[in-house]
């Protein structure tokens, strides 16, 4: 970073690119000097954040061998924690979410950024070129399809690590971000529910530097996980309506057999047609708790 730049930095920032961390020493130095020479070239305002997630290893040390801001936190909290972290910490205008194990190209942050000129968030789209582990392909397809039925559209890619958007848009919504891998796919479907500006932008993603911190196993206990909270979250209405209406004609079609028999309504029949209501109902409450959470506003304290 030039003097120059490091002045301006001091007073203004256009752009505040977050790096979250987790024992990435092996790639978190050479990611920090690639991004840094990517936004010099552009002659924008920025700053860098290092947000350390509790690291085992020399993270934090080879990051702040650069002009990074290092926040480091005591224990390990996750990939959404380590995010909400950064933007908290964050001044400027746009905030830049890019991982830190150098599976992103630095180049793209600038073609993410001009796209915000008439878009409220630019999300990265992994084209086929990139590169994907195969573990992974089975569970981002069941949670993509789920979020497409959420959303109402198609979504090009769900949970995307690169990503810019506007401050002032992702303070709104940070406090629904949870700590842990599943805080890009909340992003990404809230922007979306919430009627948001948002734009795909194509990248192409390399094979990251050193050991993935994703377990397979684990991760995906999580994705089930995950499709039940976007539920609740985003849309309840939407899972528990079509669920409602299908006991309610149920419990209809096998009581009217029974009513044609002459034998009243059979035991199993009511117990259709009220757990069709009692859910109809749930999902109502369900439905005003969801609004009322994503209505709540971040404190923002700039």
């Amino acid at each position: 970073m030039t003097s120059d730049t490091l002045a301006k930095t001091e007073h203004e920032v256009d752009i505040s690119v977050v790096l979250p961390a987790y024992n990435e020493a092996e790639a978190i130095l050479g990611t920090i000097k690639e991004v840094e020479a990517a936004i010099e070239s552009s002659h924008r305002r920025y700053e860098l954040i290092v947000v350390d997630d509790g690291s085992t290893d020399d993270t934090s040390a080879e990051a702040r061998k650069s002009s990074a801001r290092v926040i480091r936190h005591s224990r390990n909290k996750g990939y959404g924690a380590a995010l909400k972290t950064g933007t908290l910490s964050s001044r400027g205008d746009i905030i830049v979410f890019f991982d830190a194990d150098n599976q992103f190209e630095a180049q793209d942050i600038e073609r993410m950024v001009d796209e915000l000129e008439d878009a409220e968030a630019t999300l990265g789209n992994r084209t086929s070129g990139s590169y994907a582990p195969f573990s992974r392909k089975g569970g981002k397809k069941l949670l993509s399809w789920f979020a497409n039925y959420l959303a109402k559209q198609k979504i090009p890619d769900l949970n995307c690590g690169l990503r810019a958007i506007r401050r002032d848009v992702l303070m709104r919504y940070l406090h629904l971000l949870p700590n842990g891998f599943s805080a890009s796919t909340t992003t990404t479907l809230v922007l979306l529910k919430e009627g948001h500006e948002v734009k795909f932008v194509p990248i192409i993603v390399k094979k990251r530097i050193g050991k993935s911190t994703v377990r397979p196993l684990r991760d995906g206990m999580d994705t089930a996980l995950l499709v039940l909270r976007l539920t609740t979250l985003l849309d309840p209405f939407r899972v528990f309506g079509p669920m409602s209406i299908f006991l309610f004609v149920s419990g209809v079609g096998w009581g009217l057999r029974y009513i044609i028999m002459r034998r009243g309504l059979s035991v199993l029949a009511l117990f259709l047609l009220v757990s069709a209501v009692m859910i109809f109902f749930f999902g109502l409450l369900a439905d005003q708790v969801a609004s009322l959470r994503r209505e709540r506003r971040y404190s923002d304290k700039r």
